[in-house]
């Protein structure tokens, strides 16, 4: 199939992740993918590479921007695409209006983000009518949305969880000692790793105040990975009170870096559905997750880590204890960890499932346009 990608996210972040291992995964299916990302992307410059994916430069921007919707017009022209997969909500708009002046062929607007669509005229007619399907990934995302647009039970409205390669994110402990020292962690300190977006939601103030609570002969420290709008205020929160946190900047090589934890904390208030616990989960670390979002989904309470009341810093701290003085049960559950990812949250799944609700959207939109 031909297939246009439309990602304008611009940042690093869960959308940026998504959108590469997808629209590479995709073309490595044999499928002929264009992605149209903005020329100045994270994803642009991290695609560049790959002859099999062609890069489609457009600078989007607002949601109805006329001289976009001329470019994407151009271009469905010249691809003659079997399916469109948009990302945002204004990639998604943009793509319905350049359909009109450029062919026939479905939209799927697949949604990531831990927001639902707004109940709105606007919104009951373009994702009620005009968009032919869309993809979340996780049960707990389909709810919510469902919840606060009732009329969608009318779509096609599918489950995708996120996926990664579990072949490159695994357990790697030769890199152990080397990224310690690399990272100026102590030899003996108990490591609980946090990596992604630093902002509000994810929370990652009540692992910094779990670490500063527990006794000092423990050596726990948290590795915090990423960058984002709330770290300033984060490295102030761990300078007023003394907690032992390790900062990493934004590192690609993430799988190398987990290998200098023993644990991960991921303590969100709202997700799609976690990269990052996925991510922890196939290197083989047991987690601390807040039972609030989709996490549950992810992580089985007492198998592949342990799940908190959301915003309890002292059930996090709790948590964190149990396991830097469990070495059996850590281990018991570090492995169910990369078991679980590797069985339902493989890049291969994901890949597969996409695969077959793109094929089949084309195959109930051609019905219907009766090609």
């Amino acid at each position: 199939m031909r297939i246009v990608f439309v990602n304008s996210v611009r940042g690093w972040g869960g959308g940026l992740t998504s959108a590469v291992e997808v629209g590479s995964g995709l073309a490595e299916m044999g499928h002929e993918v264009t992605l149209v990302c903005h020329p100045s992307s994270v994803v642009a410059r991290q695609l560049a590479s790959e002859s099999s994916v062609k890069i489609a430069p457009i600078a989007i921007r607002a949601e109805l921007n006329p001289y976009r919707v001329l470019q994407l017009i151009r271009l469905y022209r010249r691809v003659a695409p079997d399916v469109v997969l948009a990302d945002r909500r204004k990639d998604v708009k943009l793509s319905v209006a350049a359909r009109r002046l450029s062919g026939a062929f479905p939209i799927i607007h697949r949604h990531g983000a831990p927001s639902p669509l707004r109940n709105s005229a606007i919104y009951r007619h373009v994702w009620g009518r005009e968009v032919q399907a869309l993809v979340v990934n996780s049960k707990t995302m389909r709810q919510r949305m469902l919840a606060e647009a009732p009329w969608l039970e009318r779509a096609p409205l599918h489950i995708i969880h996120n996926g990664k390669d579990t072949s490159r994110y695994k357990p790697l402990p030769r890199l152990r000692e080397r990224i310690r020292r690399e990272l100026g962690i102590p030899e003996d300190a108990f490591i609980v790793s946090f990596h992604g977006m630093v902002q509000p939601r994810k929370n990652v103030e009540l692992l910094v105040k779990a670490v500063a609570s527990l006794p000092a002969d423990l050596k726990i420290h948290a590795l915090v990975v990423g960058a984002g709008p709330t770290l300033p205020q984060l490295r102030a929160l761990v300078a007023e009170i003394r907690a032992p946190v390790i900062f990493a900047g934004i590192r690609e090589d993430i799988p190398e870096v987990l290998s200098a934890a023993d644990a991960a904390a991921h303590l969100s208030t709202a997700e799609g559905l976690s990269n990052s616990v996925i991510e922890s989960m196939a290197c083989g670390l047991p987690l601390v997750v807040s039972d609030a979002t989709s996490h549950a989904e992810q992580v089985e309470d007492g198998k592949q880590g342990i799940l908190v009341p959301p915003d309890d810093w002292r059930a996090v701290a709790d948590a964190i204890r149990w396991l830097a003085t469990d070495p059996a049960g850590r281990e018991r559950m570090g492995a169910a960890a990369r078991k679980r990812a590797t069985e339902e949250f493989s890049r291969k799944r994901m890949l597969d499932r996409y695969d077959e609700v793109l094929r089949e959207t084309v195959a109930e939109y051609r019905a219907t346009q009766g090609a």
